[in-house]
């Protein structure tokens, strides 16, 4: 468990955080190196802020303003035993403090709270610094 930073404040983002995210979408795809596509963006932030049940959006906000969000969607899988969820979009403007440790902390405890058997992610091959990231964290 990565201690604590009273800095950053993370929580669920809701309808009025829209445009924030769709912000923080748009350089996510810059940093991962494929195309923003806006309204695809609009539409699935929006979906997913109006029915949880198919999972949430945690916004990381950073004395103050937002620096991040990382997105958890679910499923059900008969090969994960159940529920499961998947760690769908993470993005941070803030790097190497430590903070991606603690969103991804409450990125499974959201999983667990839902019930997940398995948080599944996937990131690009390329991307050795976010891999080495997730093999940390195990």
């Amino acid at each position: 468990m990565t201690p604590p930073d009273d800095r950053l404040a993370v929580r669920p983002a809701t309808v009025d955080d829209l445009e924030e995210l769709l912000a923080l979408g748009r350089r996510y795809c810059d940093a991962d190196g494929h195309e923003f596509h806006e309204a695809r963006a609009r539409r699935a932030f929006a979906g997913l802020l109006a029915e949880p049940r198919w999972g949430t959006v945690l916004l990381a906000e950073l004395d103050g303003p937002a620096i991040g969000y990382a997105v958890v969607t679910v499923g059900y899988s008969i090969e994960s035993g159940g529920v499961e969820a998947l760690l769908d979009e993470v993005y941070l403007d803030v790097r190497g403090q430590g903070l991606g440790s603690i969103l991804l902390d409450r990125v499974m405890a959201e999983a667990r709270k839902r019930g997940a058997q398995r948080l599944f992610l996937e990131t690009e091959v390329a991307n050795e610094r976010a891999r080495a990231f997730y093999r940390r964290h195990g």
